[in-house]
């Protein structure tokens, strides 16, 4: 088996690639919303395209928070590894 290093050198490992989640509340969650904006377009249709605006603006923010999540996660996890493996609280 390949290193995580490895692995990310050779384009093997791309988090940005990974499925969304396949969980219950995931998928289901994902049907209301579907089901939620077929009723509101139904019922307001002059409203689609400024809908569709405001979606496409809450994906950008969602992408532009989950890269700013990884990061700081990224950067936790390189912290704490650091400290692990630069103390030693033996001594």
């Amino acid at each position: 088996m390949k290193s995580i290093i490895e692995q990310f050198y050779y384009g093997e490992l791309n988090p940005c690639e990974m499925p969304v989640p396949t969980t219950k509340k995931y998928k289901e969650t994902l049907a209301l919303l579907a089901q939620t904006e077929d009723e509101f377009v139904k019922r307001f249709p002059e409203t689609k395209n400024s809908l569709t605006e405001l979606k496409d603006l809450m994906h950008t923010i969602s992408a532009l928070e989950s890269l700013n999540d990884f990061s700081r996660g990224f950067r936790f996890g390189a912290k704490f590894m650091l400290d692990i493996l630069g103390k030693d609280e033996s001594k």
